[in-house]
């Protein structure tokens, strides 16, 4: 009993490795089928695929040649984000269409593909690769590079593309520039008509202003003080001289009655000493006065003025006087005087009086006492009146001052704008003018593309491995499943460790020579089917591969790398 375990163990124990053997040996032709169909499929497809080549061209981009401190630019310096742009730009569909149709592009998938595909698919085999900007960290820069790749089935297509794409950076940045000032120069100058009419607008509205209120302006204030200050002084001194003319017609006029008087106490027998001018000589020059100092008045007022019914009244009462000493004249007159001329002169009294000299003078002094006196008492009314008005513009100054703040705060916020506005619009068109000359930013191929010296993809060796690990692989899947649908014996040991009954006896099997003829004609068309799988296998390896570059650009991960 104890002999049989120790025999049970033992031979389990080396069936590990002896069973494997076996497998494989039985199974061989199972495992060889799906190593060959798979490494078949691995060849056909490395050896099938075409080769990517990639061309690849080197921009530099030259910063601005004037410094920024003698002319600004109004463009975007933002080089990414420039970059960014004049990719989105330049691979638009319509521009890499028309590059497509002229290199003839992607020929099998313009027939089987719509063009937006084709296009998506040009844009994948696009690289743009910026210097790494650690490269550049902490230092200033006047230059930057970047590189512009292309990958395609045909070398010298690739080099020709990748050149037309450089070219096109150059142009189209030069172009967005020029665009982007002029862009610039033609808003700010938008800005700059809106902002003059609306200047204009406020300068009509404080220009009218102004002559509305002509006067009473703040700046006019000092003026009007002045003028205000000399019309007081003007109005004094034509008090003084109105009081002078009127104190000087009073003693004319008193120096006239006492002559009067005199003239009465003459004719009564009075004192000698009188002038010799008779009563009605008098009376009649003082009527010829009053008459022409009423001239004067009632070509200025009227009849209801005091002063012109007081002088009527004192010629009313010297013309009854004059009447009265004409009758004494007469009645004297008709007296007869001996040794003595006759003296009546009814009708030249007047003349007499008139002719006197002393007479004479205090009339025209009298004349002119009255004169300047009404010359002063307008003088003092004119005087009066534009003081009056000089004193209002004082008083609604710092009315006018308020309002016309009011008005003209808001056109001096325009006026500063527009006077910004207008040195930047300056500042603009010499901006625009240095990017019409190529002065500003500019990009410039240094190393265009050549013909590539090696191809970028596939990699036909690592292709071959994948394939060899994927048969290899497929041979094991195809023998452990092969092995578990079996369930056969093939060993005694199997039948013992299954059914648990001992083996008497093993019969080992008969081979015929039919059943050597029946297997070799087995064989036979077993290698057929193989050999017909295997052109099969190889034939849709080439349909598959054959100018298949998105096929090519999966396998080639680093081909297909598309920074934008």
């Amino acid at each position: 009993m104890a002999t049989t375990p120790s025999a049970h163990d033992e031979s389990a124990r080396g069936l590990g490795l002896a069973t494997v053997l076996e497998v494989v040996r039985r199974r061989r032709g199972l495992a060889l089928l799906p190593f060959l169909f798979v490494l078949a499929a691995a060849v056909s497809l490395a050896l099938f695929l075409p080769s990517l080549w990639t061309a690849k061209a080197t921009v530099l981009v030259n910063r601005q040649e004037i410094p920024e401190a003698f002319v600004k630019s109004t463009v975007n310096n933002d080089l990414d984000g420039r970059l960014l742009t004049l990719t989105h730009e330049i691979l638009d569909a319509p521009r890499l269409t028309k590059i497509i149709q002229d290199n003839d592009l992607y020929p099998s998938m313009r027939r089987s593909r719509p063009m937006p595909d084709v296009v998506e698919r040009m844009r994948r085999d696009i690289k743009v690769d910026v210097q790494d900007e650690r490269e550049r960290r902490g230092r200033e820069s006047r230059s930057l590079v970047f590189t512009m790749s292309y990958t395609a089935t045909n070398p010298a297509v690739a080099a020709r593309v990748t050149n037309t794409l450089a070219s096109l950076f150059s142009e189209e940045n030069s172009r967005l520039r020029e665009k982007q000032a002029v862009g610039a120069s033609q808003f700010l100058e938008g800005q700059l008509g809106e902002l003059r009419t609306r200047l204009a607008a406020q300068e009509q509205r404080i220009t009218a202003y102004k002559e509305q209120h002509l006067g009473e302006l703040p700046e006019q204030r000092e003026l009007n003080v002045r003028t205000l200050e000399r019309l007081q002084q003007q109005l004094s001194l034509a008090h003084e001289n109105n009081r002078r003319a009127s104190e000087r017609r009073q003693m004319i006029t008193q120096s006239l009655n006492d002559l009067d008087l005199a003239t009465a106490l003459s004719s009564g027998g009075g004192s000698t000493l009188a002038p010799t001018i008779a009563p009605g000589e008098s009376a009649a020059a003082r009527v010829s006065i009053l008459k022409s100092e009423l001239t004067a008045l009632q070509t200025t007022y009227s009849d209801k003025y005091p002063d012109v019914i007081q002088v009527k009244e004192q010629i009313r009462l010297l013309e009854r006087r004059v009447a009265e000493e004409e009758k004494k004249a007469a009645a004297l007159a008709a007296a007869p005087k001996p040794a003595a001329p006759a003296m009546s002169r009814p009708t030249r009294d007047l003349r007499l009086a008139v002719q006197n000299p002393y007479v004479l003078s205090l009339m025209q002094q009298l004349d002119q006492a009255a004169v300047e006196a009404k010359a002063t008492a307008d003088e003092i009314t004119n005087v009066n009146r534009q003081i009056a008005v000089y004193q209002k513009r004082l008083e609604m100054t710092p009315k006018r001052d308020q309002e016309l703040a009011l008005i003209t705060r808001d056109y001096e916020t325009t006026r500063d704008m527009f006077r910004s506005l207008l040195a930047k619009r300056g500042e603009a068109d010499i901006a625009t003018e240095l990017e019409q000359r190529q002065k500003g930013e500019t990009f410039r191929v240094i190393e265009p593309a050549s013909l590539p010296d090696r191809a970028a993809g596939p990699n036909r060796i690592r292709l071959l491995l994948v394939g060899l690990a994927l048969a290899l692989g497929a041979a094991g899947v195809a023998v452990v499943l092969a092995e578990q649908v079996d369930t056969s014996y093939r060993r005694v040991d199997e039948v013992r460790m299954t059914a648990g009954v001992p083996v008497l006896s093993t019969i080992p099997r008969i081979v015929t020579e039919a059943d050597r003829f029946g297997a070799m004609r087995q064989r036979r068309l077993v290698m057929g089917a193989v050999a017909c799988g295997l052109l099969l296998v190889v034939g849709g390896s080439f349909l598959v591969a054959h100018n298949n570059q998105s096929l090519v650009s999966l396998l080639t991960p680093d081909a297909t790398t598309v920074r934008r």
